[in-house]
């Protein structure tokens, strides 16, 4: 028993197709061609795939099975040669990816699915965590490269490059203050603020907590739940909170003598020589985010 690649896909197009004619138009060979690989198939595999009548093919039980199997072996062969030809090319064949849980949005993760689109085949691995555990799977090389929020100090070792900024709010739960309310200070330290991790990990706590009573966690995702549940205020970039704001469960505030505070998403990685072209993809995305009515 012996077929061929080309056997098959005459076989898959001709069943798709209904006929020798219109197979032969789509894989650009003659009629004649497309008849005699499945008839050799047909030979050799001692199995009457079509029923032929005049101006008329019919496919018969026995190939109705067998498309189902050919089909699928057909599509593992295009992948196989996607994949021959990434190695031919020299394409990257994986690219990793470290995100800061805080900044996980659908924009970002348009950003590393575009390396997906451009190539179809790499192995894609995205990693999420904290601040501090993004860089450091960069040091580590687990990741080729992160995005996380600016710890507002230098990291030895890794390269940065500011990916865009965003502007935050202060925000409280709408049973606790008024829309657009303006606090005093003692109003704001009387109550609980809930605070990211990287403000301690990277010693910002002095200029950034003002409240006597704090609630820490390592994402932003527990912070607006507690806020929806009437827990405290928080600092938190606009776009993370734009639909709670909208809906009315949580208000923006602002302190006596406060400004507008804007935040940075960086990129971190070894150093550019050692960049692959799926990275520079994401990078590139991700720097365009900075122009994005979403950011600002």
């Amino acid at each position: 028993m012996e077929y061929s690649l080309n056997q098959l896909q005459a076989f898959v197009v001709t069943v798709e197709e209904g006929s020798f004619k219109a197979a032969a138009r789509k894989l650009n060979k003659s009629a004649q061609v497309i008849a005699r690989f499945i008839s050799m198939m047909e030979d050799s595999c001692n199995v009457l795939l079509f029923e032929r009548q005049v101006r008329q093919l019919h496919v018969t039980e026995e190939g109705k099975k067998l498309y189902r199997y050919a089909k699928r072996m057909m599509l593992e062969s295009e992948k196989l040669d996607a994949q021959l030809k990434s190695f031919d090319e020299q394409l990257p064949y994986a690219f990793s990816v470290a995100i800061d849980n805080s900044l996980s949005c659908a924009a970002v993760a348009r950003c590393y699915l575009s390396v997906l689109s451009e190539f179809p085949t790499i192995d894609l691995k995205i990693m999420s965590g904290d601040t501090k555990q993004v860089i450091e799977w960069v040091k580590s090389g687990e990741a080729e490269v992160a995005l996380a929020f600016s710890p507002l100090t230098p990291i030895e070792g890794i390269q940065e490059m500011v990916a865009f900024n965003f502007a935050t709010s202060e925000v409280a739960s709408s049973s606790l203050v008024a829309n657009e309310a303006v606090l005093t200070q003692e109003e704001q330290v009387n109550m609980t603020q809930l605070v990211p991790q990287f403000i301690y990990d990277y010693g910002h706590a002095g200029r950034y907590i003002s409240s006597d009573k704090t609630i820490v966690c390592n994402g932003f995702d527990e912070i607006l739940t507690m806020l929806e549940l009437g827990v405290g205020w928080a600092r938190v970039p606009k776009y993370k909170v734009h639909t709670l704001l909208k809906e009315g469960k949580v208000h923006e505030f602002r302190a006596e003598g406060s400004v507008p505070v804007n935040w940075y998403a960086m990129l971190y990685y070894p150093h550019e020589s050692q960049l692959s072209v799926a990275a520079d993809i994401f990078i590139e995305k991700a720097i365009s985010l900075n122009e994005s009515e979403q950011f600002k």
